[in-house]
């Protein structure tokens, strides 16, 4: 069926994403006036203030690349819209990749208030990392969405451009890149049947499994440094008794994924009204997954059908990208919430890119055919 969209729709998805921009506008404001008084803003206002010169490793490290740029920013536009740029390369991580989705209005809106949470608004709005991570994270699965439905790639040269990014400021979350990118191309080079698509996923887990198996020392070794990273005299920082034994990484990663993820545990959320934000926002997010998922499991065991690659595609690149995040979040909710941020957009747009799929090829979407391009691959298994 073509797809077609009244100049009435465009009206009206620009009003929403011209709204979606102001909320974006407006934790910039908030973050500066009142989240800064709350707790700190992590390196923003030394970012924005940072020398005029640039420094001569800015190109391949992401510390100095944001000295240069946000100082550069900071000096030209003022310490309050010297974040306006970082604001406007998170807003565009957002909107390149959910435009692709032809979302219907209601659930654009709905999309856009999960992606409008506070701790999300005010990390991606200001001069951090966290933005700049949005916006490449954002490219890459817009070019992954193109890959999923068969397309040529569009834009090249933006994508090279994010993947640069991603090696300078998130090398790790390269793995989760890569292997949901390498499963959905195999099984649609190859065409794979369900399961043979069970098959690859199993295979991607061993084959996982073993690297993480053969560099198990030096994964362990390297997770007794992290403590020496988080300072004890900050308030949110915990005392490290989840890497102490050998293996505790692997030992505890189930529990600090989830912990890294939410940030602050039930205690901690009692004790400060920021971690009770933080907490309450990371239980909507979790109560949001979970409905969806037991919702299509529901659908799934009454139609008799299974999308492999949104339960095998996601659940790949959600496990590597938590798993590289849990040293950095597992011991302050502070840094767990922050640095979650980089990745969360991506996590939760591929989610419900490939939900919505799911529920297609189940027969159950109440997407109206008018905005919904029908080039879903089915596919059926009991």
């Amino acid at each position: 069926m073509a797809f077609t969209i009244s100049k009435r729709q465009i009206f009206v998805f620009d009003k929403i994403w011209f709204a979606y921009f102001l909320v974006k506008l407006f934790y910039l404001f908030f973050a500066k006036f009142v989240f800064s008084k709350l707790t700190t803003l992590g390196d923003t206002f030394r970012y924005l203030d940072g020398p005029l010169a640039w420094q001569a490793n800015w190109f391949y490290s992401s510390t100095p690349m944001m000295d240069s740029l946000a100082g550069t920013s900071g000096k030209v536009l003022g310490p309050y819209l010297g974040s306006m740029p970082f604001m406007v390369l998170s807003f565009l991580g957002v909107y390149y990749p959910v435009s692709k989705l032809q979302l219907p209005k209601k659930q654009l809106i709905g999309l856009l208030a999960l992606l409008s949470l506070p701790s999300f608004g005010v990390w991606t709005s200001i001069a951090s990392k966290e933005a700049v991570s949005v916006f490449f994270m954002g490219i890459i699965l817009a070019a992954y969405i193109d890959v999923y439905e068969r397309r040529p790639i569009n834009n090249k040269t933006i994508v090279a451009i994010a993947l640069y990014l991603c090696l300078v400021f998130k090398p790790q979350y390269m793995i989760g890149v890569f292997a949901i990118f390498s499963f959905t191309y195999i099984s649609r080079k190859f065409q794979l049947r369900v399961f043979s698509k069970l098959f690859l996923f199993i295979f991607a887990i061993i084959f996982g499994v073993s690297i993480l198996f053969y560099f198990r020392d030096l994964i362990d070794s390297l997770s007794k440094i992290m403590p020496a990273h988080f300072s004890a005299e900050a308030g949110s920082t915990r005392e490290n008794t989840i890497w102490v034994d050998q293996y505790d990484f692997f030992r505890n990663a189930a529990y600090g994924m989830y912990i890294a993820f939410v940030g602050p545990t039930v205690q901690e959320a009692l004790s400060k009204p920021t971690h009770l934000l933080a907490w309450l926002e990371s239980m909507i997010i979790l109560t949001v997954f979970g409905a969806l998922l037991l919702k299509y499991f529901l659908v799934s065991v009454r139609k008799s059908k299974l999308n492999v690659m949104f339960l095998a595609g996601f659940s790949l690149a959600a496990f590597w990208i938590l798993l590289v995040h849990y040293p950095f979040g597992a011991l302050n909710p502070g840094s767990a919430v922050r640095y979650r941020e980089s990745f969360y957009a991506f996590l939760v747009c591929l989610f419900f890119f490939m939900y919505r799929k799911a529920m297609a090829s189940a027969g159950e979407s109440q997407l109206r055919s008018d905005y919904y391009v029908h080039s879903t691959l089915e596919i059926r298994g009991k």
